[in-house]
């Protein structure tokens, strides 16, 4: 006989087609409705997402007070319990992290209880990443919807989803989530009798400005349920799962659902890797400050920031599929978490420089902070201001640059931000070596001496000996990028524009097999107009001792892009710079890449690091993609997108899609109307910064966080306020397969966390050193660790925590 555990809920997206001052009001309906026909009738209401139950915390205190009697009494179950449910395939591990532990921490403060069934059942997708994560948050299972059967076919709905280093979780694909409203029983059945024998779930209840359950829905359930032939019970994901022991297994991301959330609504992206990045680099600093004694570690502060983090990447609005006001409520949250992560770091900043020597006559400090915990060599710019203001040209500023020790370093002067022409405002690109997570001081001296020749010398080949790179003055795209002989990018190189269509998800068949089709390449602009009207095609912009930069301008259609290339002379990478002003409709712009180097196509997600698709489909990964070869990788490092796609030995990096706001295909009805205008995503200038380069693979992780979170640099006088400066707490690990992903005090106590990553598919071992503490830690194929810093010494923690 069938067993169908009937789970009811009411999935309510606080923002998507409306505002989330709408959805508010609806989760406040919902949830009214859910408690009085609790006295009524013997079900079980489910409800997930810190999130919504605020809302009525905040609105209605007293409905809030009758949900914890429910809890309590067993009728209302705390289903999920994770912030909201996000998207599931670009946030990062320590975002997901966040997101499970802040959800905790809510729900065991205000109820008493926690779920461990996650839930995420309308996010386009899931990252395998996801199954580690879980696990060591405490959670055991997990229930999703899609990708559907046709998307993704599984040897079971019902499986033991395999994760990285060794972790797994049951899992079930549910054919839905909800049942339309007044017809729940018969659905309910029709799913049961489509169902296989043995024990199932079936999700049920309206959800979205629908409510739960109505009157209606729960007696023609009472009803079904003595009918006899399937045995219903009223339950919940645990119960279900505690009943379940499937025996299929899936070691994969469960992936492709949606494929054009991983490029709709680019202003979006791009503000939330910032933001994730600003606050893990704030974290680490805040920490170093908090234990060398110079601030108090500012938690309450650093946890707004973390909330405003967790808000912007619901399901529906980091993956671009709401409403103009969804978009502008994301980059309000992702803007006021900047602002105050950016003010933290400072204030650690200025902490930590308390105590330096003033500055001695004529000098110019300049401080940076290294947030990685290796020494190691960085190309880093800094701006500062000369004394005065120097209108002589016949004698102009000429720097020295000196580090803490008194050795000279390499610099070169380059273009400042400011357009003042005069001798004033100055911008140095410093070779710098910086110590291990610490703060580093720099000492700039300047003369004035007549003007040097201007050595921007009109070249477009760079070539050391060892690496060599051509940029093709006729076209203005690289031509040859090799690093000792080897080839890495062939001729090809190039923007193209791509038909599209105005669907934000990209829900199509053919979208599934590869977003955007009929390619053609932007070709660089003779006579460049618009906003590079009067300027050269092709130009070198800078070219000094560090670094040689060229830039040239593309047209294609009413669209138009500057790329600007910085190939530094000192190291093996290339940083590729493209502003592009996007001024179409249902059309979609990608970098094209075509990669000499065989191999095959990973891409660094969760805590770990996925295979990818290599015939057409689009992928979704984090910091960096790479064609890997043995143990060697061709790397681009990135700051500012997800989406790509590779072809024919083309690797295609996906920058934005001219979509419309919440454009949902509905069977053949028209998409979009076309008697008026509606509005279009994604319009008007971005900018997209890239790092090719090559490494060995178990470091490209590390490579990426660099690229990610720059040292902080910043030309400051010492105050001098104390004696002594404060007392320096160096990170240190010796493996560089090993990342730091974040250090923050613990939310309860005086203790410090750390979480660890080893970023290769082998075990490997990392000596972690803080101050006197140390502890040797082993690590299975990407595995995340907790280290904890307590009363001086360093212990291993099994679990995530915060």
């Amino acid at each position: 006989m069938k067993k169908v555990h009937l789970i009811c809920n009411a999935h309510i997206d606080p923002i998507w087609q409306w505002d989330w001052q709408e959805g508010a009001s609806a989760a406040l309906s919902t949830f009214r409705s859910a408690v009085e026909l609790a006295d009524e009738y013997d079900y079980i209401f489910c409800h997930n997402e810190v999130t919504l139950y605020r809302f009525v915390q905040e609105y209605a205190p007293e409905l809030f007070e009758r949900i914890r009697e429910l809890v309590k009494a067993g009728k209302w179950h705390i289903m999920g319990g994770w912030y909201l449910q996000p998207d599931c395939n670009m946030p990062s591990g320590e975002s997901f992290t966040r997101q499970i532990l802040k959800g905790k921490q809510y729900f065991t403060e205000h109820f008493g209880v926690y779920p461990t069934t996650a839930i995420n059942f309308d996010p386009f997708g899931h990252t395998k990443g996801l199954v580690q994560i879980i696990q060591k948050c405490g959670q055991d299972s997990y229930i999703f919807m899609r990708p559907s059967p046709s998307q993704l076919p599984l040897p079971s709905d019902q499986f033991i989803w395999k994760g990285f280093a060794g972790s797994q979780i049951k899992a079930v694909r549910a054919s839905a989530y909800n049942t339309p409203l007044g017809k729940s029983a018969e659905t309910i059945e029709r799913r049961a009798n489509n169902q296989e024998d043995g024990i199932n779930c079936i999700l049920w209840g309206v959800g979205n400005h629908g409510g739960g359950p109505s009157r209606k829905d729960l007696s023609d359930i009472r009803e079904l349920m003595k009918k006899g032939d399937v045995e219903y019970v009223h339950s919940t994901p645990e119960r279900f799962f505690a009943e379940i022991q499937p025996q299929a297994a899936f070691d994969r991301s469960l992936h492709i659902s949606m494929p054009g959330c991983y490029t709709s609504m680019a202003r979006v992206k791009r503000a939330h890797i910032k933001l994730e990045n600003e606050l893990y680099q704030a974290e680490k600093l805040c920490s170093a400050a908090s234990l060398a004694k110079a601030m108090l570690y500012p938690a309450e502060t650093l946890g707004s920031v973390t909330e405003d983090l967790l808000n912007a990447e619901f399901h529906d609005t980091l993956p671009g599929t709401c409403i103009e006001s969804g978009e502008e409520n994301a980059l309000n949250y992702l803007k006021h978490g900047l602002l105050d992560a950016e003010r933290l770091k400072t204030k650690a900043f200025f902490a930590m420089m308390n105590g330096q020597e003033r500055a001695k006559e004529r000098e110019y400090p300049i401080f940076i902070y290294n947030s990685q915990p290796y020494d190691m060599i960085e190309n880093v710019e800094c701006e500062f201001m000369l004394a005065d203001q120097n209108y002589d040209e016949n004698c102009v500023s000429h720097f020295r640059v000196y580090d803490g020790l008194g050795n000279a370093v390499r610099f070169q002067v380059i273009k400042e931000e400011s357009n003042l022409n005069m001798d004033w405002r100055k911008r140095l690109l410093i070779e710098a070596p910086l110590k291990a997570f610490s703060l580093n001081r720099f000492s700039v001296y300047v003369d004035y001496a007549p003007p040097e020749t201007d050595k921007r010398r009109e070249e477009f080949v760079f070539d050391n000996g060892r690496k060599y790179v051509e940029i093709d003055p006729d076209t203005g795209l690289l031509k040859h990028y090799r690093i000792n002989g080897v080839e890495f990018v062939n001729d090809g190189f190039s923007l193209v524009m791509c038909n599209d269509n105005a669907d934000p998800w990209a829900m199509s068949a053919s979208q599934l097999k590869g977003v955007g089709s009929n390619e053609i390449p932007f070709v660089l602009e003779k006579e460049p107009q618009g906003p590079f009207r009067g300027l050269s095609s092709v130009q070198v912009v800078e070219n000094g001792d560090l670094c040689l930069a060229i830039e040239a301008f593309f047209v294609r259609e009413n669209t138009r892009a500057r790329i600007l290339y910085k190939i530094y002379k000192n190291n093996d990478d290339i940083d590729i710079q493209v502003t592009l002003f996007m001024n179409e409709a249902d059309r979609m712009v990608k970098l094209r890449v075509p990669t000499a180097l065989t191999g095959f196509l990973v891409g660094q997600t969760a805590f770990g690091e996925d295979k990818l698709f290599t015939d057409g489909r689009e992928n979704v990964s984090h910091r960096y993609v790479a064609v890997r070869n043995g143990n060697q990788s061709f790397a681009i490092l990135n700051d500012c997108i997800y989406g790509s796609s590779y072809s024919n030995g083309n690797l295609y990096l996906n920058l934005v899609r001219g979509v419309t706001y919440c454009a949902h295909p509905i069977s053949n009805r028209q998409l979009i109307p076309s008697d008026r205008y509606v509005k279009k995503v994604d319009q008007g200038q971005h900018d997209f910064h890239f790092r090719f380069t090559v490494a060995n693979h178990g470091e490209v992780g590390a490579l990426a966080q660099q690229f990610n979170q720059k040292p902080y640099a910043l030309h400051a006088f010492p105050l001098e306020m104390e004696k002594t400066a404060p007392k320096s707490c160096q990170v240190l690990l010796n493996n560089r397969a090993i990342t730091l992903e974040a250090m923050k005090r613990a939310d309860r106590g005086e203790e410090y966390l750390l979480h660890l990553l080893n970023n290769a598919e082998t075990k490997q071992q990392a000596v972690l050193t803080i101050g006197d503490a140390k502890i040797t830690l082993s690590f299975e194929e990407y595995e995340i660790k907790t280290a904890v810093l307590r009363d001086g010494q360093l212990y291993e923690n099994k679990n995530l925590m915060l």
